[in-house]
């Protein structure tokens, strides 16, 4: 009969039984999650290609357009934040033996309505530093640095920017005045012996 004592301690093994196979089986399975992840961090692959980062010209005046231009060499497409009011790239300035970063914030009226960039593989973007004309309006050699997610790498251009030429002075002009005599005859009356006409010197 199942209400006797016997009965009842076999149905409490049963119980004990099922509830270790149940946290065993549990355990088990968040090892296997465990695992899993693990496995998906490891196996995590970083794009293959390159993402470069160049200017237009490796030596620029003060006050002159600075452009750059970023490649998408990846196999896919990367997509690039608007900071602005903060400028777009990391800028850098060599001082004093070491890279110092620098910054400017601009008017957020400047900024635009596009908040991000796309840019497709084998595909390039240029933009520039207009709107930020404090970054370089020191001479200097100065550093743009680029960053992008699961990118390994940190493309960067370095140019140098220097002050403007000292204009040339005019040329003078000395006026110096130049008098030059002019000769006017004057008649007198004839006289026995005598000539008829002699000339006088008068300045102008």
């Amino acid at each position: 009969m199942s209400g006797t004592p016997e009965n009842k301690k076999k149905n409490k093994y049963k119980r004990i039984l099922a509830w270790t196979l149940f946290y065993i089986l549990v355990f088990i399975g968040f090892l296997v999650a465990i695992y899993w992840q693990s496995n998906k961090v490891n196996s995590l692959e970083f794009p293959q290609g390159q993402i470069l980062v160049s200017t237009s010209k490796t030596n620029y005046t003060v006050g002159d357009t600075i452009n750059y231009t970023i490649t998408n060499k990846l196999v896919n497409p990367i997509t690039l934040i608007n900071h602005c009011p903060n400028e777009p790239l990391h800028v850098y300035v060599w001082k004093n033996y070491q890279w110092v970063r620098i910054h400017s914030k601009e008017k957020s009226s400047l900024c635009g309505a596009n908040k991000s960039y796309v840019i497709q593989p084998n595909k390039s973007k240029t933009f520039n530093f207009n709107n930020y004309p404090k970054l370089f309006n020191s001479p200097g050699i100065y550093r743009i640095v680029a960053y992008a997610d699961n990118y390994t790498s940190l493309p960067y251009a370095d140019f140098e920017v220097i002050a403007k030429p000292s204009p040339a002075p005019s040329p003078q002009i000395i006026y110096k005045p130049v008098y030059t005599p002019v000769y006017t005859p004057i008649y007198v009356p004839a006289t026995t012996g005598g000539d008829q006409s002699s000339t006088k010197s008068t300045d102008n």
